[in-house]
């Protein structure tokens, strides 16, 4: 943790000149912890009034006595092995051992030692969460995971192996089949070596052949079909989508002496001082690569993008001399003095490139021309995030347009530069490269249906054998040098559940969609896009990273940050992940000590506190009490008025009016100390709940018989964005990865107003959230006799092949990233624009404006826009988000969109939000027959409420529906407004309340478990959510929509269950209907068309 903090400090504490009028007691502290969530900030008392002063110095010697005891036992715990108790562990810890080479003397041969490695304790406590990547383990070994690894499946690769690896007893042996480039295969097996040594004991038992070549060895194709083969596993440095190569981390992360490369934790440090040498401002505004270009035709390519006496791509690409590199002693290949560009190119060679990871690690943005191969940590990196994707079959340009929008947007830039940088930095630090080949070897074992045996042909390997009879100079160094010195102090990090298919196809689709946007972008040859790219960049990976201030930029007051990913989030783990067991209880003991000291400290100043007056200018500590109006001192009560006076221990809810409680003296901001109130409401004005309310029970069926535990409930983790409690009235939040724009943030949001809606009538809850696209419970997955019970996992939708709890999407609360206001104000809206034209005298023609480029099916509906051979009857417009960012979004107002007869509504990569707002305004809607569902639209029926329009051939079917509307306008009008009327009466904002209400309810019924607050969540309200929100729509949306009353009346009343019978007569009716329409339509006459 030391380290980290030391690093970040480094990272993100300007050296400039601080200003004199810097006040050190106004020092912030920051945390940030996720994508949307403000900087939470504790200051310092700046004046306490004499009343207070010796209260205040009491507390303080009290807690400095306290923790000079507490720290002085931790001392002793700590360096001497005892406990506060007195206990000495009778067990080696890892810090005894510290390994050195034993290298005979006079005589060059050497042998390994006799013993066996001792198995060491080690802190599974302190192992923290796997980075990412590490998930795509289980998919490399996916095609052995049914048939297991006989000895006959290993040893039919000896042809296409260099050597093969057995571990027997943590004893390393090798069978060398062939030579190899240079040191590959020697560096390969000493990083091996180094792994038993970090984990002595625990590495099991293994047979795998390794392949040192440049390219993947084992095709897919040869085994695929009915009577295939089962492949070989070999392990390699790389693969691509048609090999089966196991990917593993290559020989250069302990060293490349043939070029000058150190190992990679010295390299890294290197890199992270090179870094310092120029700011990314004051670097060379173009696009650099210095490398081999005869390897391959794709470098070869490159070089044409150079500088030239007719051409600037912004490129400065340079061939290396390797003769003259040796006999100058590498001097200008030296990685570490190469961070001068602002941006740097990889692009790969005969197959992927070690080169990667030294490019990313240098704070400039990546442009990566778009490789076919990957290594074991590269497919977690994200275009527009980790570095900018270059189209390979028009490199000059890309790079020219990448480097022109870069020094145009140089924030932007310097964002996507050091998410790259932190990425290596803290993603690949070296033990996470000893995990990888952990994990990837432990989850290969487990495949393994025999026990390793030696050949007699191989030999036993160690340290000694391979380095005390080094001669090459450099080769020893790197050995000594990358040599492992201790056993780790702690396990292997926690390896996360394999993704789904369904992710892996996200994943896949996000990448490739972001690439064919990127040249949109190029073709359009306009780099004032920032509002298209803004959207995209918004994630944990970019915010993190502050942009580096200018040297004559002065803040008037000191700030030191500390930062964390998402996949690194500070943690109670963090903090005693260099502690051993022994010191576990004289930790409980501090802690314990530190809550009594707080405790009783704060209930003294509660004493004094509210008998003295403080000045506004003061520094009042905001975390515990909230400033009034006056400047006093106040109770932070959650309403204007007073709702503490009640009948019968209860509130009336009328005269309660909410209004959030922001501190004036500082940013920092706490959630009211009360518990909410419980108000009466007039039960007998109920209304029976809307047709559709009844698809939350099948939506929880599948745990209708098991009902939820906890470990059902956090077996879901693994795909989940975030975590939300309710406990006793108030609500947590723990996040585990960032998610797209503001969507977690208009979630929680709208789930707090639930709270404000209905104070003390939500029951405790505990469950997970997945906030994109698409659904992440296969329901295949779950099927079966001896399946385990799925994850309960809410999300906006769901589709008959997953199990996802469809709940209210974050728009019903704003989406300002696109100027869509909250959900009640632009209802109203709606409801005004349809009256601005008759439906009559509106355009005759089907419309549809929106994001074409995200899904194939929508960029199959553009080829149904009007040419100059055919009209389909449909006028059809992609939106341009640069311009609408520029001109505030006046051509995509929704409320101004209901021009048209007809409107289509089609899915992205899943369902759309837009789907209630063309169904809102009386036009007929077309509906392309859909995948997936939202919390509503199951009860919408064709015919009534829509359209429906054949997906498989859209153009003919679109052309149909509008001749038929045209011809039909009383009927076609008809199907708009009951559409129409569908979205305004059944999708009131307190219809969306109560089937949150009613959704949340019936889960909390099937819970078996009392949830508890984990360590590591934070507590969220309107005041932290929106008093610190520093984007303009951001805070107006939050203000708009916050719950300014508690309803004056209970949640709607749930109707029964559908039975069985009920939902299949409702889908063959759905069916029928659109097998009825597409006869019609193979008929084409719209005239004899009768319903």
């Amino acid at each position: 943790m030391k380290e980290a903090m030391q690093n970040d400090c480094e990272k993100h504490v300007e050296g400039e000149d601080k200003d004199e009028t810097c006040d050190a007691t106004a020092h912030k502290f920051k945390f940030r912890w996720s994508e949307h969530q403000s900087c939470y900030s504790k200051l310092m008392v700046h004046k306490l009034k004499i009343g207070a002063l010796t209260s205040a110095s009491l507390v303080c010697v009290l807690m400095f006595v306290g923790a000079f005891l507490t720290t002085r036992w931790l001392d002793v715990s700590i360096f001497t092995g005892n406990s506060f108790f007195g206990y000495k562990s009778q067990k080696l810890g890892s810090r005894s051992v510290a390994y050195e080479l034993q290298c005979s003397d006079g005589n060059t041969t050497q042998i390994c030692p006799l013993n066996n490695p001792e198995i060491f304790d080690t802190d599974n406590l302190s192992a923290p969460q796997c980075p990412e990547y590490f998930r795509w383990i289980y998919e490399d070994l996916r095609p052995w995971k049914r048939t297991g690894l006989t000895r006959e499946i290993v040893e039919s690769g000896i042809d296409k192996a260099n050597f093969r690896i057995l571990v027997v007893d943590g004893k390393l042996y090798m069978d060398k089949y062939s030579d190899v480039f240079q040191t590959r295969d020697v560096f390969t097996v000493w990083g091996i070596l180094q792994l038993l040594k970090l984990y002595p004991g625990k590495v099991p038992d293994l047979d795998f052949l390794f392949h040192c070549g440049d390219l993947p060895v084992i095709p897919r194709s040869d085994y695929m079909g009915a009577n295939a083969s089962v492949p070989p596993p070999v392990f390699h440095y790389c693969r691509d989508d048609s090999t089966l190569d196991l990917v593993f981390p290559d020989w250069s992360f302990w060293g490349w002496p043939e070029i000058n490369i150190r190992p990679w934790v010295s390299l890294k440090n290197e890199l992270k001082k090179g870094n310092k040498k120029i700011k990314w401002r004051k670097r060379k505004p173009y696009a650099h690569w210095q490398g081999n270009s005869w390897v391959s035709d794709n470098r070869g390519d490159l070089m044409k993008c150079n500088v030239t006496d007719k051409n600037d791509w912004n490129a400065r690409l340079y061939q290396v001399n390797w003769e003259d590199e040796i006999k100058t002693g590498f001097k200008h290949t030296n990685l570490a003095d190469q961070c001068t560009h602002r941006y740097k190119i990889y692009i790969e060679g005969r197959a992927w490139s070690v080169s990667e990871k030294y490019i990313l690690a240098c704070d400039s943005m990546t442009l990566l021309v778009k490789p076919q191969f990957y290594d074991f940590f590269t497919r977690s990196l994200q275009p527009l995030v980790h570095y900018w994707p270059i189209n390979n079959n028009n490199k000059c340009q890309s790079i020219q347009f990448a480097v022109d929008w870069g020094n145009s947007y140089q924030n932007e830039a310097q964002r996507i530069g050091r998410a790259g940088s932190n990425f290596i930095k803290e993603g690949l630090k070296m033990e996470n490269v000893y995990d990888y080949m952990y994990h990837t070897l432990n989850e290969y074992a487990k495949l393994m249906k025999y026990k390793p045996t030696v050949p007699p042909k191989a030999i036993e390997l160690c340290s000694e054998t391979m380095a005390c009879s080094e001669h090459e100079e450099p080769n020893k160094r790197f050995k000594v040098e990358s040599m492992v010195k201790n056993p780790s102090e702690s396990s292997p990090c926690i390896l996360a559940p394999p993704y789904s298919r369904n992710e892996i196809d996200a994943m896949k689709e996000k990448q490739e969609s972001i690439r064919k946007q990127v040249e949109e972008w190029e073709g359009s040859e306009d780099i004032l896009w920032q509002h298209s790219m803004k959207g995209t960049l918004e994630n944990d990976d970019v915010k993190n990273v502050d942009e580096e201030k200018d040297e004559s930029s002065t803040e008037t007051s000191c700030r030191f940050r500390f930062w964390w990913n998402d996949d690194q989030s500070f943690s109670a783990k963090t903090m005693v992940q260099k502690l051993k067991t022994g010191a576990l209880t004289s930790t409980i003991l501090f802690s314990l000590f530190m809550f009594i000291g707080t405790f009783l400290a704060t209930r003294w100043l509660d004493v004094v506190s509210f008998s003295i007056s403080i000045p506004l200018n003061s520094v009042i500590p905001s975390f515990i009490f909230l400033s009034g109006k006056d400047g006093e001192l106040t109770p932070g009560d959650a309403f204007q008025n007073s709702i503490f006076a009640s009948k019968n221990g209860r509130s009336d809810s009328r005269p309660a009016t909410y209004q959030l409680r922001c501190s004036n003296s500082s940013t920092t901001q706490t959630c009211p100390v009360i518990n909410p109130k419980i108000f009466d409401r007039n039960d007998s004005s109920a209304e029976k709940c809307p047709e559709y309310f009844r698809w939350i029970y099948e939506d929880l069926r599948p745990w209708e018989k098991t009902g939820l535990t906890r470990e059902i409930v956090e077996s879901g983790i693994k795909t989940a964005n975030l975590r939300i409690l309710v406990v006793d009235g108030r609500l947590y939040m723990e996040q585990y990865t960032g998610v797209f724009q503001t969507r977690d943030v208009f979630t929680i949001w709208g789930i707090l107003q639930l709270l404000k809606f209905y104070p003390g009538k939500i029951p405790d809850l505990d469950f997970m959230f997945h906030c994109g696209d698409l659904p992440v419970i296969p329901r295949s997955d779950y099927m079966g006799v001896n399946a385990s019970i799925p994850p309960p996992m809410f999300h906006y939708c769901g589709d008959d092949s997953t199990l996802d709890l469809v709940f209210p999407d974050w728009s019903f609360w704003g989406w300002p990233e696109i100027n869509i206001k909250p959900w009640a104000p632009l209802k109203n809206e709606l409801r005004k624009g349809t009256k601005k034209t008759k439906w009559r005298k509106r355009k005759p023609y089907a419309y549809w404006k929106g994001n074409a480029w995200v899904s194939k099916n929508r960029g199959n509906l553009m080829k149904c826009n009007v040419t100059d051979k055919n009209d389909w009857n449909a006028r059809l417009y992609q939106v341009n988000w640069d311009h609408e960012s520029k001109k505030g979004f006046k051509q995509t107002n929704l409320a101004d969109q209901c021009t048209h007869r007809y409107k289509i509504y089609i899915e992205g990569r899943a369902w759309s939000v837009s789907e209630k707002y063309i169904l809102a305004c009386d036009s007929m809607t077309l509906l392309v027959k859909p995948q997936f569902y939202d919390f509503f639209t199951r009860s919408l029926q064709p015919l009534v409420h829509y359209w429906p329009i054949n997906n498989n051939n859209k153009c003919k079917s679109i052309q149909f529906a509008v001749n038929w509307g045209n011809s039909h306008q009383n009927k076609a009008q008809k199907i708009g407004r009951a559409g129409s009327n569908f979205i305004q009466e059944g999708l009131k904002m307190k219809n969306v309340y109560d089937y949150m209400y009613h959704t949340l309810n019936e889960y909390a019924k099937l819970m078996k478990y009392k949830p508890t607050v984990p360590p590591k969540a934070i507590e969220v309200c309107s005041e932290t959510m929106a008093c610190n929100e520093h984007e303009e729509l951001n805070k107006r949306f939050k203000m708009e929509s916050m719950v300014k009353n508690p309803s004056e009346s209970s949640p709607c009343m749930l109707a029964p269950p559908f039975s069985r019978n009920e939902i299949d007569a409702i889908k063959e009716k759905q069916e029928s209907t659109r097998k009825q329409v597409e006869a019609w339509e193979g008929r084409g006459n719209v005239r004899k068309v009768k319903f």
